[in-house]
């Protein structure tokens, strides 16, 4: 009974947040298929918990899989914001060198 539980609340609650995700392209924000992917995984995670009545072992397998499916969303947003919250800022851009012509490192001579 663990497992049906288990499997039920997250898909329904990735099924749920993903199921957002995609509504917002009614206002014209593009669909990925990474989302739609995820909400596939979360539908297989549904269909993993009604297995897991009466095959436990064979739900087992298919919820690993729909988890793998749903992670291939969920891996690259987590590691956007962990680099995003780690990175450290730059005390002068690259890109500003002598050559510059607002350059701080020089005087302006025009």
């Amino acid at each position: 009974m663990l497992p049906f539980v288990l499997y039920f609340v997250t898909a329904v609650v990735t099924g749920f947040h993903v199921y957002t995700l995609l509504s917002l392209a009614v206002y014209g924000v593009p669909v990925n298929l990474l989302e739609l992917l995820s909400l596939l995984g979360s539908f297989c995670l549904l269909i993993a918990a009604y297995v897991s009545l009466f095959r436990p072992h064979a739900a087992a397998r298919l919820a690993l899989l729909a988890c793998l499916v749903m992670w291939s969303f969920y891996a690259p947003a987590i590691a956007k914001i962990v680099r995003t919250r780690w990175a450290m800022p730059a005390a002068v851009s690259q890109f500003m060198g002598a050559t510059s012509k607002h350059s701080f490192l020089r005087p302006n001579r025009a």
